[in-house]
């Protein structure tokens, strides 16, 4: 037990060093045996100056970057998956299972902005070098737990899925996604945010985005309210003392097309699991820095499953709230299920077979969607499909149809992130066709 502890603080650390962009010389990946609270609010504290970035070889895929209206212009990112197996000697399924994502600057936007490309390269080095290494360790555990445990042993699962919040010639926004259920022991899920001015590579404090006080404070728990009731709090002060009690590199937080969104830890306010609140530009104008607020007509982000994205649907500045779920068979290791849910009483519900499922939500010249991407292998090129779910003003989702489209395949493992809807970049799984232009056309589905 106390190993296995140790190896998801060490994980833990190592994944925060890496999203951080902490200094550290870039190593080769180690081989693997992988198969493929009840005082009044107070002062904020100064925040404590994080250390540079270092460099390191940028990315040299090329690409022809991708284009919006407006000053601000969007980039060309680059997604990596890795999935390794160990599978058990005398029961069905895996005996550990190991995801995990990298994302780089791609194509002519990895030279525009070489610092940032270096600062990307860098990060995914030490996140593959961290899962890698936490691989090892965990089938020597699960081994020895197998060993006793027989048909009551429950797989190890470890996940990195690390999201694009924002990437555009401002900033880049990565949202780390970390999941971990070590066989008896409880699971544990872990958001970390990060944030660049994408010029230099520099990470972006909060205080350099929002004004860090008792104003934002109240912003936050006013955003929380609308999820939960206020005697669900630990205290009347709650939010207002952690914002008062946390340095300004304590926050986990994504800086995204509409505002800021934080991310809370479960019980860290109330009972429950983890908790989001956004913070956007139309609601709250006076706390942002205006350079951060100019953003383009229409984009796409993608979404963590499980827990709430924010969105404005209607045009009213306020935000709704959008989950994307699924459920997961161990045994097949695929989703059998998902779900989409909108806090006013909109909901999808269809049974699907898929290794993974990756949502966006779009943000096109017509209207608001959610790309659902069904990943139909494991490994290689992972040949996706994607359904088109459109989320109404009422806050009511609509399926508006299919599609066999797939994101640009580079190389096994490795694809563009759809990122413009105006110029997506996807494979024609039809036709064989690789890396074409489609746009979001009438309710939603790409056309060429």
């Amino acid at each position: 037990m106390k190993r296995i502890i140790c190896v998801m603080l060490s994980v833990c650390i190592l994944l925060c060093l890496a999203a951080c962009g902490k200094d550290s010389e870039p190593t080769a990946a180690p081989e693997s045996t992988a198969s493929a609270e009840t005082q009044a609010p107070t002062q904020t504290q100064l925040p404590t100056e994080p250390p540079a970035p270092v460099e390191t070889q940028a990315s040299t895929e090329a690409a022809e970057p991708q284009k919006n209206e407006g000053s601000i212009r969007l980039l060309t990112v680059e997604k990596a998956l890795h999935t390794y197996y160990e599978w058990a000697d005398e029961l069905p399924g895996a005996l550990v299972r190991s995801e995990h994502s990298t994302v780089t600057l791609g194509g002519e936007d990895a030279e525009t902005y070489p610092e940032m490309a270096q600062v990307l390269s860098q990060i995914a080095v030490m996140q593959e070098n961290a899962m890698l290494e936490e691989f090892d360790n965990l089938v020597s555990f699960a081994r020895e737990e197998q060993s006793w445990a027989g048909a009551g042993f429950e797989a190890y699962v470890s996940t990195l899925d690390v999201q694009v919040r924002r990437a555009d010639s401002l900033v880049v926004s990565l949202l780390s996604d970390s999941y971990s259920h070590y066989g008896q022991i409880q699971y544990y899920r872990v958001y970390h945010g990060s944030n660049y001015d994408t010029q230099t590579g520099r990470e972006i404090l909060l205080n350099e985005v929002v004004d860090v006080n008792n104003d934002l404070a109240l912003a936050v728990e006013q955003e929380l309210l609308e999820q939960m009731y206020a005697e669900a709090f630990h205290s009347e002060y709650a939010v207002q003392n952690y914002f008062a009690d946390t340095p300004y590199n304590g926050f986990s937080w994504t800086l995204d097309y509409t505002g800021v969104t934080f991310y809370f830890a479960p019980g860290q306010f109330c009972e429950g699991g983890s908790m989001t609140a956004t913070v956007t530009f139309a609601e709250y104008p006076e706390l942002f820095n205006e350079k951060y607020t100019e953003v383009p007509q229409q984009y796409a982000v993608e979404m963590p499953l499980d827990i709430s994205f924010f969105a404005d649907l209607n045009g009213d500045s306020q935000q709704e709230a959008i989950s994307v779920s699924g459920c997961y068979d161990n045994e097949r290791n695929c989703y059998l299920d998902f779900g989409v849910y909108t806090n006013q009483d909109g909901c999808w519900y269809e049974e699907c077979y898929a290794h993974e499922l990756h949502p966006y939500y779009v943000k096109a010249a017509d209207g608001h969607y959610l790309y659902l991407f069904f990943e139909d292998f494991d490994e290689g090129m992972r040949g996706m499909h994607l359904m088109v779910l459109r989320l109404n003003d009422d806050g009511s989702v609509t399926k508006s149809g299919e599609a066999n489209v797939s994101p640009a395949w580079l190389t096994d493992n490795r694809f563009l992130v759809p990122t413009d809807p105006s110029r997506l970049i996807l494979d024609d799984m039809d036709s064989g066709t690789k890396s074409i232009a489609f746009s979001v056309g009438s309710g939603g589905i790409p056309i060429q």
